[in-house]
């Protein structure tokens, strides 16, 4: 039995050799095959990936022009230090990737994860970058493989802060954007619009990007192009602003806090859209310097539109409301007749006039034509606050006009049933009296105040304000909103408010030659400050083209700060030069035209026989 097992076990140790050798060999082959036929494609791609490299052409951005064809926002050539993770190990990666950070002060936490985001693609590190830092780079690129200088094309602002708030800005897409933004194109290191005009019409004006396969050297440089899609350029985009109105509108409120907007009241085209403290887009092209940082972030908020963002009592614009609720709901006709004595009690407070001693007997027509508060205050308590907050929603008050800029403030028209709300209390009628002079609680924004004074130059229609020419998605829809006056009660508004500039409150904002109809406001924030200085006007007082909202923050009585703006607004419009005679206008003569000069518009006519 010994002899057996000693017989028997050299064979089985040769079979069990050999089928371990069978085995090996099998192994190696089906590897082999692996290699050569399974995965050829696989392995053809990565070899390729070692001498080809595919270089991605951001689109121009469309050119953003104003309704004359004056160019408002471009591209400019312009370069930046990209990464091509493709060529370097992951170890090759981290180690530039920190030489990168300490020569050009940039964070490596940030590029990692840029880099962990595009995976193999390349990877913006410094976008608009100065000649500096192109020597920079190229004093390093032995130490630095995998990154290069590459032309790029930056959004362009020709006129700096001009209309900033209305153009907007661009900057790059976040990680967190991209989660939403992937499945419509974006990919890591494209540029979006982030404000005002620029994120409004983002896709119409990004265009799509080009594409070029490049065969590089065993150092990563490029030797000859394969392959080339051209990017396909943004649709440029044509907008209703007239940038001569808004240079006069941005001139006017320099040094001032404050906001101006221009509308043409049948359509709502936005002809000028100033807000101030301004900002210049041009510091978001590449990475913001320290003191434009401080100076975006200071406590006067220049990023802030306060034209559609910040809302304020209107004070006595409102009583172009009042006036509408009184002579609708009957309570009040042109002719009746008050008695204006400097004071009004409401119980047993003293409600006192803008005026001393106030006008003695007046007519409603004279009330509204000289502002006379007392006489307003009798309306609010004969009206209420329902209905005067009933009309001042059917002007647009109290809610969005749509315009499509975004964060645009609803502002606040209280009634009853607001107050029950919030304070768990009854409506007095001290409130009243306040809310019938655009008071208390009543709050609007400038381009609400524009739009209700548009409605009031077209017949009644509340216009939704319009960026675009021809107008884009969403805009073409108003809020449909027609207000039914009655005749009288047209009449009524319409010639006091032409009154208002002729001889009254507003004639800082005569121009020779044109009527207006207008009303000023000066309206309380802080008690002991300066008030909130108002004015809101449209022009031809007959057949109106334009209507103007301006509003100066704590800077005095609308009549004496805001209606003169007002005045240089419509001269530029009319295309009237400093010191001209009157023009005579044409029957039935369109908008600018002729087109005027570019030449300063002047200073409204001096010595107003009332502020208020």
């Amino acid at each position: 039995m010994d002899s057996a097992k000693a017989q028997v076990s050299p064979r089985f140790r040769t079979l069990a050799f050999s089928g371990v050798i069978a085995f090996l060999i099998l192994l190696l082959m089906g590897r082999l095959f692996t290699l050569q036929v399974v995965g050829v494609s696989e392995f053809r791609e990565r070899a390729e990936g070692n001498r080809l490299r595919v270089i991605l052409e951001p689109a121009p951005r469309g050119v953003i022009s104003d309704r004359h064809g004056q160019t408002l926002a471009a591209s400019r050539l312009s370069y930046s230090v990209t990464l091509y993770p493709i060529k370097l190990t992951r170890k090759q990666t981290d180690e530039v990737i920190d030489r990168l950070g300490k020569l050009l002060g940039v964070s490596t936490a940030e590029v990692r994860a840029k880099r962990e985001k595009a995976s193999s693609l390349p990877v913006r590190v410094l976008s608009d970058i100065d000649e500096r830092t192109i020597a920079l780079i190229a004093e390093n690129q032995h130490k630095l493989p995998g990154v290069s200088i590459d032309p790029v094309t930056v959004r362009h602002y020709p006129r700096g802060r001009f209309a900033a708030h209305l153009l907007g800005y661009t900057g790059e897409v976040t990680d967190t954007e991209l989660e939403v933004l992937a499945a419509q194109g974006y990919r890591p290191g494209d540029v979006m619009g982030r404000t005002g005009l620029e994120r409004v019409f983002d896709i119409h004006l990004r265009g799509v990007p080009g594409r070029q396969q490049v065969e590089v050297d065993n150092r990563g440089r490029p030797m000859r192009t394969l392959a080339e899609i051209p990017p396909i350029p943004g649709k440029d985009l044509r907008i209703a602003l007239d940038a001569e109105l808004q240079e006069v509108a941005e001139r006017e409120l320099e040094g001032k806090i404050g906001a101006i907007v221009c509308l043409e009241p049948s359509t709502g085209e936005i002809l000028a859209l100033a807000s101030s403290p301004d900002f210049d887009p041009n510091m978001f092209a590449g990475r913001i310097k320290p003191q434009d940082w401080r100076a975006i972030n200071s406590p006067v908020k220049p990023l802030l539109n306060r034209a559609i963002s910040s809302a304020y009592p209107p004070g006595s614009i409102f009583k172009i409301v009042t006036s509408v609720a009184a002579m609708e709901a009957g309570v009040v006709r042109e002719d009746s007749k008050f008695m204006s004595t400097g004071v009004y009690y409401v119980g047993n407070r003293m409600f006192r006039d803008w005026k001393e001693g106030g006008f003695g007997r007046v007519d409603f027509h004279k009330a509204l034509v000289m502002s006379i508060d007392t006489v307003y205050y009798e309306l609010g308590l004969r009206l209420g606050p329902d209905r005067m907050a009933a009309a001042a929603r059917a002007f647009g008050l109290g809610s969005p006009t749509g315009i499509l800029l975004g964060h645009e403030a609803a502002g606040l028209i209280p009634d009853s049933a607001w107050k029950r709300e919030r304070f768990k209390e009854k409506w007095y009628p001290g409130e009243s009296a306040n809310m019938s002079i655009g008071q208390g609680w009543v709050n609007i924004t400038p381009i609400q105040a524009a739009v209700m004074i548009a409605t009031v130059a077209n017949g009644g229609r509340v216009v939704r304000p319009k960026l675009a020419l021809p107008p884009g998605e969403d805009e073409a829809a108003d809020p449909g909103i027609v207000n039914r006056w009655k005749p009288e009660t047209w009449k009524m508004v319409r010639g006091s408010l032409a009154d208002v500039v002729s001889h009254g409150t507003g004639t800082a904002a005569k121009v020779p030659g044109y009527t207006s109809g207008g009303k000023t406001g000066s309206a309380e924030a802080v008690k002991g400050q300066k008030t909130h200085g108002w004015f809101v006007c449209y022009s031809p007082a007959d057949k109106p083209r334009i209507a103007i909202s301006v509003l100066l923050e704590k800077a005095g009585h609308g009549g004496s700060v805001a209606a003169p703006i007002a005045g240089k607004l419509l001269r530029q419009f009319y295309g009237i030069p400093e010191a001209t005679a009157s023009p005579t206008p044409a029957p039935g003569a369109h908008y600018r035209t002729p087109r005027p000069s570019r030449s300063p518009a002047p200073a409204g006519p001096s010595g107003s026989a009332v502020v208020e």
